[in-house]
């Protein structure tokens, strides 16, 4: 009979539950009606009826927690979900439970939205955040986070908005977005928040964060940053940011205003101990340098490791007797500011021209020197620093002087140069004085791994070209050319004199019968050799170079085509220059060439009026192409790129022979193939990398 009665007893309370959750559905439906009726007073009572009616009310008024604070916690970066969840001393959370009634939650929200038609968004705020506290957890809770957001925004606190959709996301980190609805509510409310919000401020991330994040900043945008308030002043200019001062670099064209001389002191200070480390002034007339602003740069910076100096107008004097700089590696100067009156280039260098003191004092730690404006003393051999770490040297001039340039003398100033880039402007070239070298022939440059010569125009009479090309020739001779890994001879000639006789990579053992001169220079460490406008023979260089390709070290290499004469057919010369380099086809260890200056066969029929494409192709691991030839139409060279595309594995192609809407074109063709088109030419890296293998 017990059991009879307590079987009984459960179901009329299943019963009764099942009729009181009808009757809560109910009242939430009746609110509803009147609410879209605009009949907010209903509507309200009806929804404070139903959440009185849920079973967690034990049949008394439940009333909300007022321990918690969601908009101090969200102020504080803390978790709205444990204030939520946990933060409750007061008798409601000791007499109630959470509530995971749908119905009631549903209520709560329907109420908040009338509370918000009728323009209480106080009221309305509290029911939001009631949702939270009865079902912190309950997926239907995500209501919450939508009215609560919603709320915040009506009331302008925009902030607060975008947090608490962030709980919300945060809370449902493990739904799928695709599947809720709601969710997807709560990304498309934040989307016009998150942009501006979710910004933070970088000194407020770790320290080894924020110095990367203002490392990427121009050395010229920090400044402005220190009036942004006065913990960003004080937190850069402290002793923990001191490295975002190290590397000064001045912008060129376009600086506002030049540092005025007590700002640049400010900046070294903040610098730290031993100064800039790098200093970088590409227009010092922009940069209004004068004396006292260079010794500052200077002497504020005994650890400097870098340093570069444009076009000098004014004749200005580096600290010549200090021997502070040890650690000077890299120093680019330029003396040539006013064409007019180049500051070195004169037989007599003035106080304050070239210097050569601060050179020679930096001489045991530098290793790399840029050398615009030569000074006039070089030419007699005077007045050239001693620098015996010396590792890459580039020497250029503005103009264009007639007289030679003894290069060899150089060998005993800078003995361990690994690489040397001479030009434009220094054409001619002297081999005379090598005849004064002969017991040093062995050991001279035993390092050098690197020969660029440049020259766009060459100047003065015939004997001086010649004399150029042969000290070229005599270059490439040194340690047999086996110490020598890349070579570049931008030069506007052929490589054939008027007699036919070979100038550069031709038989040197007859140019000076009093030193050991090999025949030909061997190249076994030969990576690369460019050109764009020296065309050599290519029987020439099969017998030069086909050894060092045999061995796999070759891995770009150049081809300049003949100049065509009048009495050519079309195609001739390029298509006959081609053939003679069948040595040099399928060699795998080439992925990068350069084809200039060619020009086949108009309305090509078949491989033979176009054999580049078939030649480029038998290149198992060619990536990288440099085509140019002015000897073309735009649409003519496009089609020979295109015929290129067709049967190439090619990644990236260099060109400045199309543009405007024929470039455009062939840049879709080249993409469909998977290939990247660039106008304009390939990249040149100085100092050249180089392989320590």
């Amino acid at each position: 009979m017990r059991r009879l009665s307590q079987s009984l007893h459960g179901m009329m309370s299943s019963s009764r539950d099942v009729e009181g959750e009808t009757a809560l559905a109910d009242m939430v439906v009746s609110g509803r009606q009147f609410y879209e009726a605009q009949q907010y007073k209903r509507a309200l009572e009806q929804f404070t009826r139903a959440m009185k009616y849920c079973p967690c009310a034990r049949g008394v008024k439940r009333e909300r927690c007022t321990c918690k604070n969601f908009e101090r916690v969200a102020a504080e970066e803390g978790c709205i979900f444990k204030e939520a969840m946990y933060n409750c001393k007061c008798d409601v959370g000791r007499t109630f439970n959470k509530c995971d009634n749908r119905n009631h939650i549903q209520a709560l929200d329907y109420r908040a939205a009338t509370f918000e038609a009728l323009g209480k968004l106080d009221r309305a705020k509290k029911d939001a955040e009631w949702i939270l506290e009865l079902a912190p957890r309950l997926p239907d809770t995500m209501k919450g986070y939508l009215r609560l957001g919603k709320v915040a925004r009506l009331q302008k606190n925009h902030e607060f908005a975008w947090k608490i959709y962030n709980a919300g996301i945060s809370i449902n980190k493990d739904v799928e977005v695709a599947s809720s609805p709601k969710l997807q509510q709560l990304y498309k409310a934040r989307t016009p928040l998150h942009r501006h919000f979710s910004r933070k401020d970088p000194l407020r991330l770790p320290t080894e964060i924020a110095m990367l994040i203002f490392s990427y900043m121009e050395f010229t945008e920090l400044p402005p940053c220190l009036g942004v308030c006065k913990l960003w002043r004080r937190t850069l200019t402290s002793p923990l940011y001191d490295r975002l001062w190290r590397t000064m670099i001045f912008p060129g064209r376009g600086m506002k205003r030049a540092p005025r001389y007590d700002a640049l002191k400010k900046m070294l200070s903040w610098a730290g101990k031993g100064g800039a480390r790098k200093i970088v002034i590409p227009l010092p007339k922009a940069f209004l340098l004068n004396q006292q602003k260079l010794t500052l740069l200077l002497k504020a910076s005994p650890c400097l490791e870098y340093l570069e100096i444009g076009p000098q107008f004014d004749i200005l004097m580096f600290p010549p007797k200090e021997n502070m700089w040890t650690k000077l590696r890299h120093v680019s100067i330029n003396g040539t500011g006013d064409p007019a009156k180049p500051a070195w280039s004169t037989p007599v260098i003035p106080i304050g021209g070239f210097p050569l003191a601060f050179l020679n004092n930096a001489a045991a730690s530098l290793e790399h020197l840029v050398l615009t404006g030569i000074p006039e003393p070089w030419y007699m051999t005077q007045s050239v620093p001693f620098l015996p770490n010396l590792k890459t040297l580039r020497m250029c001039n503005i103009s264009t002087l007639r007289q030679s340039f003894p290069i060899f003398f150089l060998s005993d100033a800078f003995p361990r140069l690994e690489q040397l880039w001479i030009g434009p402007n220094i054409p001619n070239l002297d081999s005379n004085s090598l005849s004064g070298w002969r017991e040093k022939w062995h050991t001279m440059w035993n390092h050098l791994k690197v020969l660029i010569f440049e020259e766009s125009s060459v100047v003065g009479p015939i004997s001086q070209v010649e004399n150029s090309l042969l000290t070229l020739r005599l270059l490439t001779c040194l340690n047999y050319g086996n110490s020598l890994q890349h070579i570049r001879f931008d030069i506007p000639s052929d490589n054939e004199d008027r007699h036919g006789r070979h100038r550069v990579f031709s038989n040197s053992r007859t140019l000076h019968g009093d030193i050991d001169i090999p025949q030909y220079p061997e190249f076994r460490n030969l990576h690369s050799l460019a050109s764009k406008s020296l065309c050599i023979s290519p029987d020439i260089l099969r017998l030069v170079f086909s050894d060092a390709l045999n061995m796999g070290k070759i891995q770009s290499f150049d081809i300049v085509f003949p100049i065509e004469s009048l009495n050519d057919r079309v195609g001739d010369r390029s298509i006959t220059h081609l053939k003679g380099y069948e040595w040099l086809r399928g060699a795998a260890s080439i992925t990068s060439m350069g084809c200039y200056r060619f020009r086949f066969r108009s309305y090509p029929r078949n491989d033979d009026d176009l054999p580049l494409p078939q030649f480029l192709a038998s290149f198992p691991n060619l990536e990288t192409l440099s085509i140019f030839s002015e000897n073309y139409e735009e649409a003519e060279f496009a089609g020979v790129v295109a015929a290129i595309l067709k049967v190439t594995t090619l990644k990236t192609i260099y060109t400045t022979s199309v543009k405007g809407a024929v470039m455009d074109q062939l840049r879709t063709v080249a993409e469909s193939q998977g290939v990247k088109l660039i106008w304009g030419h390939q990249p040149q890296a100085w100092p050249v990398p180089l392989d320590e293998s």
